[in-house]
């Protein structure tokens, strides 16, 4: 399984207002299956900052959405 840190469009968990999240999404067959909330931390400031560019990295992929069902398209 692979993961990589992305910005989806969670405005269906939100009341159908706009809101967007980077999460974790992982994926089985380069198909996006769930995600994770994205936390900030690591064991020394280097691995810190590795996952901030990681997640100004998922700013420059196109946004993933979830739906009502709570599957990301």
């Amino acid at each position: 399984m692979n993961w990589n840190h992305r910005l989806i469009d969670m405005s269906a968990k939100n009341d159908g207002e706009h809101w967007l999240e980077i999460k974790e999404v992982f994926y089985e067959d380069e198909k996006p299956t769930g995600f994770a909330s994205a936390l900030v931390g690591g064991e020394d400031a280097g691995e810190v900052k590795e996952t901030l560019i990681r997640m100004l990295m998922a700013l420059e992929r196109p946004v993933l959405t979830l739906t009502k069902e709570g599957e990301l398209k």
